[in-house]
């Protein structure tokens, strides 16, 4: 049998709690006039039937077909038998900073494909501040219709968001800003200030502000080791480069967004790189222009590596893809295809 309120308001909180459900355990009816009282950092959502009745700020509310409109026309359409109360779910939900810790359970693959290796495996640990700015969409993408929903939980679902919107978010900068290795390794201050309004964009689509961003990143101590395994190119020079750039970000003279701490490798060792890359830069135009014959399919391949192997253009592989002719496994914003997978395809 449900409750009969004639007054609304919050029980005492929890210290970790974000939401709580009056009544608990049911649905309640509720006297019209009713006093509805919300406290400062709270906000009073009205449910019934998985839709918003209404939403109210703090302060205190007589409940009323003038307060709620839409109990107005239930009320006439006999919903709640004719008698002078109503039937809702009200979730009380805290609109107060909330300081969240977070790690990286498996690293984040940021891509630069402007940079050698073309791709970091990256793994940091901090705090981030966050607060719910609309609490209707926050319940929804939350799943927080319960009786009480404690940080543990929201944190349990923001994580393994965090991850993937972090990992989108680092390779659209590091593309975007032609950063590498040492750039992401040595200025983790400055992409936490650009991080929070990138991703402020995303904590939009849960009805969340992120208030404070201070996660300190890394490399993965195998990272190259990680992305080459993952299909990322690298040869043995390309190898050397990067590793090369991760001992200047380790280096204590360090720099700013736009240099890196090339000192200590010495003018011959930079010109070298520069021509290696010029060379591999011409060899990667004239294997587009001829296709590749001979030698053995590598294990993972680019689009691009696909495209040679199969004698059409890169455009053809990604259509193949998105098609579902062609399987392969998106990462960030780039396809990987496995040798088995195109052997597959090629045998129809």
């Amino acid at each position: 049998m449900a409750q009969i309120l004639d007054r609304v308001a919050a029980e005492p909180w929890l210290s970790d709690e974000i939401v709580q459900k009056v009544p608990r355990g049911g649905p309640g009816d509720i006297k019209l006039g009713s006093p509805l009282i919300v406290q400062p950092g709270e906000t009073a959502v009205f449910v019934r039937q998985g839709e918003p009745l209404g939403t109210f700020t703090p302060g205190t509310h007589v409940l009323t077909t003038t307060s709620i409109p839409v109990l107005g026309d239930l009320i006439e359409r006999g919903i709640f038998g004719g008698q002078n109360v109503f039937t809702a779910d009200v979730f009380f939900v805290k609109t107060t900073d909330m300081t969240l810790k977070w790690g990286t359970s498996q690293p984040i693959i940021v891509e630069h494909f402007n940079r050698a290796p073309g791709a970091s495996a990256i793994v940091g640990n901090g705090t981030y501040v966050a607060k719910v700015r609309d609490p209707w969409r926050f319940l929804t993408a939350m799943d927080a219709f319960r009786d009480s929903v404690r940080q543990p939980q929201i944190k349990d679902r923001l994580d393994p968001l965090l991850g993937v919107m972090m990992q989108d978010k680092l390779s659209e900068l590091a593309i975007a800003r032609n950063l590498g290795p040492a750039q992401l390794q040595s200025f983790s201050k400055d992409l936490n200030e650009l991080l929070v309004g990138l991703l402020q964009t995303e904590f939009d689509a849960i009805g969340m502000v992120l208030a404070d961003f201070n996660i300190r990143m890394g490399l993965h101590p195998r990272s190259l080791d990680v992305v080459t395994n993952m299909g990322y190119g690298t040869t043995y020079t390309q190898r050397q480069m990067a590793d090369a750039t991760v001992a200047a970000a380790e280096n204590p003279s360090g720099g700013n967004l736009g240099e890196i701490g090339f000192g200590m490798m010495g003018m011959s060792a930079m010109q070298q790189m520069q021509q290696q890359q010029q060379q591999e830069a011409q060899q990667g135009q004239q294997g587009q222009q001829q296709p590749q014959s001979g030698g053995a399919m590598p294990d993972v391949m680019t689009p691009e590596q696909a495209a040679a192997i199969l004698q059409v253009s890169q455009e053809d592989v990604l259509a193949a893809i998105e098609a579902g002719d062609l399987k392969a496994r998106k990462i960030g914003n780039a396809y990987r295809i496995s040798k088995a997978n195109l052997e597959e395809f090629l045998a129809g």
